[in-house]
């Protein structure tokens, strides 16, 4: 009788460690990388919405702007009376948000500017509002205005 050594093939123990080792290393840095693409996709999800917020408080103060004939500021208030012989409109300023009886813009303001006939006004009659806001470049900032109606010299 002939006894054969055969061997089998197959890996060592420490080739196959070894490639543990690797894998572990890969899936790693794959998670690690993973966190870090859905935190930027977090942020720019975040940021899309506040412009969205920005874009839409933009609409709403042109529409309202040439809506309305008569715009106030009251400054002792922190709101913006909009009002016409049939409507009336106001516009509640706070520091994290924009807020109408309609509508809430969360959205914080840096800076607010009021305008009539091209001056400057702390409080009374306005007719262009300049809005800055906070979390955005000077590049993304407001400037409604409406046009006068005749009547505001008589």
């Amino acid at each position: 009788m002939r006894i054969v050594n055969q061997k089998i093939k197959a890996f060592t123990l420490t080739e196959v460690m070894v490639v543990l080792v690797i894998s572990a290393i890969v899936a790693g840095l794959a998670f690690s990388v993973l966190g870090i693409v859905q935190r930027n996709m977090r942020s720019i999800e975040n940021n899309y919405a506040y412009q969205s917020e920005i874009q839409s408080l933009e609409v709403a103060l042109t529409i309202d702007f040439n809506k309305f004939t008569d715009i106030q500021w009251n400054a002792r208030e922190d709101q913006l009376e909009l009002s016409s012989p049939i409507h009336q409109r106001v516009y509640k300023f706070t520091n994290d948000s924009i807020v109408t009886l309609v509508d809430n813009y969360p959205v914080q303001l840096k800076k607010k500017v009021f305008f009539f006939k091209g001056q400057q006004v702390n409080s009374g009659r306005i007719d262009a509002i300049k809005l800055t806001f906070d979390k955005t470049t000077d590049l993304h900032r407001i400037f409604v205005y409406k046009h006068n109606d005749p009547t505001i010299h008589f």
